[in-house]
């Protein structure tokens, strides 16, 4: 195992993936104790999401450039940009789950009344393409939601974004 990831299609991709993941945490953390709510404040541009794409790049240039002569297959970096963002993708939802779950579960409760307020100030235009009772049925789903969904919501939409711009950027660094 030592030796996989002494690998650099392996281990470099791991090594970008853990700093984004301290970035993340550490950006969240710099919201909460600044009196925010980071499931809240930090949307529609979710830092996050935003620390996919540079650390896909960077673990992507980097292998290109320090351990691959110059080159990069479509191959690779398709696997080097796939490794990146699961790993972030995986550890991001680890650190919000165990957030909400052990450390202050009440920013669960403010991401939930900020859905539902969401939801209820586009009310008509809901019920105009869904339906009222669609409508209803979302906003208690809504009130329902748990630790575990809000973090396996946030790995998905990582891993759907990563995969999207893994291939983007893999094919625009090849060779």
């Amino acid at each position: 195992m030592n030796g996989t990831l002494k690998h650099p299609l392996i281990g470099i991709p791991i090594r970008y993936a853990l700093v984004g993941i301290f970035l993340y945490g550490a950006l969240f953390l710099l919201l909460y104790y600044t009196g925010h709510n980071p499931l809240v404040a930090g949307r529609p541009w979710d830092f996050g999401f935003l620390l996919i794409p540079v650390m896909i790049f960077f673990s992507l240039k980097d292998f290109k450039t320090n351990y691959n002569q110059g080159e990069l297959r479509f191959w690779q970096g398709m696997t080097c940009g796939f490794i990146t963002y699961l790993v972030i993708a995986v550890g991001t939802a680890l650190f919000i789950y165990l957030f909400l779950t052990f450390a202050d579960p009440a920013v669960l409760d403010g991401y939930i009344d900020d859905r539902i307020q969401l939801i209820e100030s586009s009310k008509a235009q809901f019920v105009d393409q869904l339906g009222e009772e669609l409508y209803h049925e979302q906003l208690a789903k809504m009130s329902q939601t748990s630790a575990w969904v809000v973090a396996l919501d946030d790995f998905w939409k990582k891993v759907a974004i990563g995969l999207f711009l893994t291939i983007l950027i893999a094919a625009v660094m090849r060779k």
